[in-house]
């Protein structure tokens, strides 16, 4: 090969290499901590669902780190109910929860759910207890 046509292959494989790197990197991100991220909005849990059942304002909440406190209206596995109007899914095992305790967490807002008539939050944390 002469010299232009080495050069042309270099400069390609080197471009292709900035293309794989930066692919990768954007597909592989690291894992948002919520635990270590600032609370974007603190709501009740009425507040909150009259939020997310209005199309336009929901938007601005998702994806966001909320906190909320209430009393627990139910328990199941790693997933509890605040006054049957958010339900929160816990990032690690929460300790022994049970009905009627007041609890005040963070999570992420993940949507509203339309059938239920429940606001999801996940990878939650207990604040307080």
């Amino acid at each position: 090969m002469n010299r232009k046509k080495k050069f042309i292959v270099g400069i390609t494989a080197l471009v292709l290499l900035i293309i794989l790197v930066i692919t990768y990197n954007y597909m592989y991100q690291d894992h948002r901590d919520i635990s270590k991220e600032e609370v974007a909005f603190t709501l009740s849990p009425e507040a909150l669902k009259k939020a997310m059942s209005n199309d336009a304002s929901a938007r601005g909440y998702i994806d966001q780190v909320i906190q909320t406190q209430g009393i627990i209206s139910a328990v199941e596995q790693n997933t509890i109910f605040i006054e049957e109007i958010a339900q929160v899914r816990f990032a690690q095992n929460f300790a022994s929860l049970s009905e009627d305790d007041h609890i005040v967490i963070k999570g992420r807002c993940v949507g509203y759910d339309d059938l239920l008539e429940v606001v999801k939050i996940d990878q939650a944390i207990i604040i307080n207890n």
